[in-house]
Formats: C-alpha cells, sequence, structure tokens
C-alpha cells in the first residue's frame, strides 16, 4: 500500500510476501505462478528469497469452481488474490504478486502500488510463468495417433491470429469476455498490440525460458521428475511454411 514505504524492488528487503496454499488442490498453480513472480521480481531487484520473509496463506476457496456456482453471484468467475488482500489489509504481509488483466484490476481497486513489473521484461526468463507465454498441448499419445486433428488444431489456431490483426477492438473483447475483466484492463496488462501476439512458434528464447520455468518448478517440487523441453516441444503441427510470433506448441 503506499503508506508501506515500499516504493521500489530493493525496498522489498527484509519485508513479508504473501505467498498463497491450497494444499487440498491437484495442482496448486496459483502458488506456483506467485512463486516465480516472487522470485522473478526479487532476481530483476538484486534480492533473493533469502532476503525476504514468505508468510504462507492457506486457501479455503477454490480457485476454479462449476459454472453454476452460487457463489460467483451470477458472474462467469471470481477474481482471484482475495485471501492475500484481506493478508494485506490485517497488516498479516507487505506485499503480495499479481498477474495480467485480473492483477492489474485487483491493484486498481484496493489503490495498491507496482512496485515490480515482469510482464515486459527483456529476459525471457524473467517473463516465463504459468500462462506466459500460453503454451498449446496436446496429449502425446493423441499427437502420435491423429497427427492430423493436431494440424488442424494448430491452423485454426493461426487462423484466428490472422483474423485478430485484421479485427483488433473485436479480439480485445473476446479477450476480456474471457478472462472476465474489462477491456481496459487487458490493454493495461498486456499493452495496445496484444492482438499482435496470438500465432503460434517454436521460438528458441521461449522455450529456453520454457525450460528454466521447468527447472523451478522441478527445484520447489511442483512436478515430481525432470523433463527435456526440447524433446517435449513438437514441430510437425508447424511444418508447413508460416509465419512465426511469440507461443509455444507442446505434448
Amino acid at each position: 500500500m503506499p503508506a508501506s514505504g515500499i516504493s521500489k524492488g530493493s525496498d522489498l528487503k527484509g519485508r513479508r510476501i504473501g505467498l498463497p496454499k491450497r494444499p487440498d488442490e491437484i495442482i496448486d498453480f496459483q502458488r506456483a505462478t506467485s512463486l516465480k513472480g516472487i522470485v522473478s521480481a526479487l532476481t530483476v531487484s538484486g534480492l533473493s528469497i533469502a532476503d525476504v520473509e514468505l508468510v504462507e496463506l492457506a486457501a479455503k476457496e477454490p480457485v476454479l469452481l462449476g459454472p453454476t456456482e452460487e457463489r460467483f453471484h451470477g458472474l462467469r468467475r471470481r477474481l482471484p488474490y482475495g485471501e492475500e488482500i484481506a493478508a494485506l489489509h490485517r497488516g498479516q504481509i507487505d506485499a503480495f504478486f499479481v498477474k495480467g488483466a485480473e492483477g492489474v484490476t485487483v491493484a486498481n481497486l484496493i489503490a495498491a502500488q507496482v512496485v515490480v513489473s515482469t510482464g515486459f521484461h527483456p529476459d525471457p526468463k524473467i517473463r516465463i510463468n504459468n500462462g506466459t507465454p500460453r503454451p498449446l498441448t496436446v496429449d502425446a499419445t493423441f499427437a502420435d495417433e491423429r497427427p492430423d486433428l493436431v494440424a488442424e488444431l494448430v491452423a485454426t489456431v493461426q487462423r484466428v491470429a490472422d483474423w485478430a490483426n485484421d479485427n483488433p477492438g473485436e479480439a480485445v473483447r473476446f479477450i476480456a469476455r474471457e478472462i472476465g475483466v474489462s477491456e481496459e484492463a487487458v490493454l493495461a496488462a498486456n499493452g495496445p498490440d496484444v492482438y499482435r501476439n496470438l500465432r503460434l512458434d517454436l521460438d528458441p528464447a521461449e522455450l529456453d525460458a520454457l525450460s528454466h520455468f521447468k527447472d523451478f518448478l522441478l527445484q520447489w517440487k511442483f512436478i515430481p521428475e525432470d523433463f527435456d523441453v526440447q524433446d517435449w516441444a513438437d514441430p510437425r503441427a508447424l511444418s508447413a511454411p508460416q509465419d512465426t510470433a511469440h507461443h509455444i506448441v507442446g505434448r
């Protein structure tokens, strides 16, 4: 908050950073996302995890619920970070991580200040996080047995990307509807050219960053065993000549 005395990343030294924990989830992706964002923010600020206090915030509400869940009050989904906001206002923590258009919306709602932003950092290993970039994945057996359907899926995504380039306003509207936030929030979080970043490719720098993220997930025990990202990435559906952009195809 503005009265915290934290205005830049180095001010986080010795402070308490909230880290959500959902032990009942099959995969606690919100915790992994938050922790990677915290590590990246500290790294660009010349700090490490050892320089801060991570405060565990046990969350009882699931991140995802059924489409007819009454607790949504008629909306399609709930914004995350409820536990973190409560802890911040209780004085239990000094800062927490938010992501994307939802994060911008939450920060605006509680009048919080952004201390470190990593979404547009030039180093892909700093930017990399859950859904950044957005991998397109299919089951390996499916990819081997029905490469024709995988190719059609990829071709469909590429056609949508072409459409978005020709219809930027409509594209932003669809993205906002998917997330459940305003178009203004989508543009604030992703920049004015968000509609240009929907094509699939196997950019080497992005694959290297994804491998870095895999190592992070392994180090913090979010995944049980190692694997080779270069082997995991499947180039077959992109074998036909086509333009490139900023996404990844995996299996």
